[in-house]
Parts: C-alpha cells; structure tokens; sequence
C-alpha cells in the first residue's frame, strides 16, 4: 500500500519512458508570495497520453485529523481510511466526483474506497464536525502535490505539449489555473504560480480543544 503522506508523488512510466524524459518543477506561492503546500499539480497532454495508472492509498484519522489533509491520486485508485484514534469516526463525501459514507467505526480500518471519477472529493466525519480534508482524482499519471516549500515536480515526462492544472482547497471559487507548457525530453521546465485563497476557515476548520473534542 502506498503510504501517501510520506511522499509528493513522483510518477515513473519505466520501460515506456524514454531515456532522457523532461520534468517539471512548480512553485506555487500564495498572494503573499508565501510558499503554499498541499496543492494539487497535474498535467493533461496535448496528444493522446499514457492512461492514469491506479493505485492503492491510504488517509488516516489521527487527533481527529485526517492525514494527509490532500490526496492527489489517479483514477481508478482505492483509499483505505484508517481510524487511528481507537475512538468513532463516520467519513463521508457530498462530493459529485464520489458520494459515499461510511459506518461509523473505532476499528482501525474502515474498508476501501474506489475514486474512478476525475474532481475534487471533500471528506468530512459525522462525528467530528472540524474534520475535513481532500482527495484530488486526476485522469493522467503526470501528477504531484507541493511540499512545504511550495513546490512539486513531476519526473518522466515524455516530449511534448502540456496543460498544467492547479489546484487548492483554498482557492476563491471560478478561480482555475492552468498553463500551456512544452516539455523537451532531457530538460527540466520550471513554472511559479500564485494562488489567491479564501480565509482558511472556510476549509481548514481550526480543531477543537481537547475538553471540546468528544
């Protein structure tokens, strides 16, 4: 099982790869020009591509967290969302990409999910009404997720002609960003984007205290 919060995913094709892919590296700051973590980064080629290639995740509860806070992952993917806390969590989406709920549980894992329609998946608990958190599906296996630093790079890129998407869970709605890019196997191409967000308590709930929390 693939442990996502460990990594910012770098895709590799193998063998399908030419030996001397292109990569992309993006920065991605806030309006402040603050470097912004858990953006969601993925490229759509211009020809005909390689299908996403599916995989299994996993999003733990943890503190009454959920860990990762983004998930970018391909479709057709499973999430197995394991409760940490030894106390009761019931995960749900309202989310047209995926609607789902389920029951609610202290046992450390809740069963998989299958995401096989491309969007944005909010997740939410029941019991636990701060909790909150997001799962990306993208329809390409040219993906990643910025780190603290704001950035997120993308590796084994073949020749080619590129549109890159940019996507946060702050981000002011209607707000889309994307860029046409061309890759050239053996160079790495770099792009800065700013991303104007909404307060964060629209989508980042501060927690509850731990005489609050139940």
């Amino acid at each position: 099982m693939v442990h996502v919060r460990m990594v910012v995913f770098l895709f590799s094709l193998g063998a399908g790869v030419p030996a001397h892919a292109g990569s992309l590296t993006a920065q991605i700051f806030n309006a402040d020009r603050q470097p912004l973590p858990d953006a969601a980064v993925y490229l759509m080629p211009e020809e005909a591509g390689v299908p996403p290639v599916p995989g299994d995740y996993e999003i733990e509860q943890k503190n009454k967290t959920f860990i990762p806070f983004v998930t970018v992952l391909p479709a057709g993917s499973k999430v197995m969302f394991t409760n940490r806390d030894g106390s009761g969590h019931q995960i749900y989406s309202f989310s047209p990409a995926k609607n789902f709920q389920l029951p609610l549980s202290e046992q450390a894992s809740t069963g998989a999910v299958s995401f096989d329609r491309p969007g944005l998946v909010t997740l939410g608990c029941n019991i636990h009404d701060w909790m909150a958190a997001y799962i990306y599906i993208v329809a390409t296996p040219y993906f990643a997720k910025s780190d603290a630093a704001g950035t997120a790079v993308i590796e084994n890129l073949p020749d080619g002609g590129y549109t890159v998407h940019v996507a946060h869970p702050g981000m002011k709605p209607a707000t889309a960003l994307t860029r046409r890019i061309h890759v050239t196997s053996g160079a790495g191409a770099s792009e800065a984007f700013s991303v104007e967000l909404k307060p964060e308590y629209f989508w980042r709930p501060a927690p509850r205290t731990d005489e609050e929390a139940y």
